[in-house]
């Protein structure tokens, strides 16, 4: 399973694909959500790009999303806190998210 749900927060399991053209969330592959980013992996832009990412879907602020392990690695766990959105809507398929 690509995600934990623990009490308040819910563990993913995700890869990342810096300098894609758009930015995206999904679909689910090899047991890891796929991240797709416009940033670079340059200067932790591409982290803070993934953090951006995640607390839009999932409706929270970036604080309240942690990178856990991977912080230089395509491969990476990140905890998010205090959203009530379920993730399995990603497993259909992937998904835009637009910026606020």
């Amino acid at each position: 399973m690509w995600y934990a749900a623990a009490e308040g927060s819910l563990t993913l399991e995700i890869k990342v694909f810096p300098k894609s053209p758009h930015s995206r969330l999904g679909p689910v592959d090899g047991g890891r959500l796929q991240v797709r980013i416009h940033a670079a992996p340059e200067d932790g832009a591409a982290n803070a790009a993934v953090v951006a990412l995640l607390a839009r879907a999932f409706g929270v602020p970036q604080r309240a999303v942690t990178i856990l392990l991977g912080q230089t690695s395509r491969m990476k766990s990140v905890r998010i806190t205090g959203s009530t959105v379920d993730p399995a809507f990603l497993e259909e398929g992937s998904v835009d998210v637009k910026s606020k």
